[in-house]
């Protein structure tokens, strides 16, 4: 188990709006904490004829596990039931991490309750599961493609010159660094200030694509999630949410991501791309924190 400093703190907060800070400074003081850096591999692996060891097919990261020690050292008789009262089994965590530096934030549900001694400063322990477990960043926009305003007010245009009001960004190729450890699943949105037919945006090296299937009408947005297990394409039409995921065109890859480092990718659509813009969302991950 790790010991913490008086920087770092575990801020959790549930899906009932609920709050608790355990650190150093805290009425919950954190002594230990495991499982905040350490991953585990799964691998999968085939056994061949003849062959020492095995040769290994693949591997994907187990689910992580995080257990915090820690000791009430004041006001028990408050602290103790607000504690099990917090970390109730049935409720979903946000669980942040900061050292006033930086800042990441991770999913789990309790595993098991808080255990907690009888003695005066009564000592606990509780154990999360956390399905994704990786740590996350803040989330990272990017805008592609876009119209940037040219103007500012007070505004004055000088009679029979007019003036330039905006300009489309002259680039259909954007590069979007992942500095993360891991690769990352995107959000991408299509926005439409006029009609356009069948959006798409490529990966320029792997040629992996998302392209929809259909005619936007001005106003219109479309929302791709490409996380695996949470995949959607909705479409947003005057504030009535509608799922087109069946508007993927089959060529498309539904869990496009952004590999660590440089990624290039191209927006085009087949008819009226300059009526076209677009957004990528994208959360960093990371090992530990």
């Amino acid at each position: 188990m790790e010991s913490f400093s008086r920087k770092e703190k575990l801020i959790f907060d549930n899906n009932r709006g609920q709050t608790l800070e355990i650190s150093v400074l805290s009425p919950f003081f954190l002594q230990e904490a495991e499982g905040l850096d350490s991953m585990e591999n799964d691998f999968y692996t085939a056994k061949n004829f003849n062959e020492d060891g095995v040769t290994v097919v693949g591997s994907d990261v187990r689910p992580r596990n995080i257990v915090l020690k820690g000791r009430i050292l004041s006001d028990k008789e408050i602290n103790r039931p607000q504690l099990i009262k917090f970390f109730n089994p049935k409720h979903d965590f946000t669980l942040m991490y900061t050292n006033e530096e930086v800042e990441r934030f991770i999913k789990c549900k309790v595993e098991k309750t808080p255990v907690i001694s009888k003695h005066r400063n009564p000592e606990f322990l509780i154990s999360f599961l956390c399905p994704k477990p990786w740590w996350y960043d803040k989330e990272i926009k990017t805008d592609i493609a876009m119209w940037v305003g040219t103007f500012e007010f007070p505004l004055m245009i000088p009679e029979d010159v007019g003036i330039e009001m905006g300009y489309r960004e002259p680039s259909s190729i954007v590069n979007i660094n992942n500095t993360s450890d891991a690769i990352a699943p995107l959000k991408l949105q299509f926005k439409a200030i006029g009609t356009v037919i069948n959006p798409s945006i490529v990966n320029v090296e792997t040629q992996e694509i998302l392209k929809i299937e259909r005619t936007m009408l001005p106003g219109d947005i479309i929302t791709i999630n490409t996380e695996r297990g949470n995949e959607y394409v909705q479409l947003n039409r005057n504030g009535l949410i509608t799922n087109i995921f069946n508007d993927l065109a089959i060529e498309s890859d539904p869990h496009l991501s952004l590999d660590v480092g440089d990624n290039l990718l191209r927006y085009d659509a087949e008819q009226f791309i300059n009526n076209l813009e677009v957004t990528i969302y994208f959360t960093p991950q990371y090992v530990g924190v």
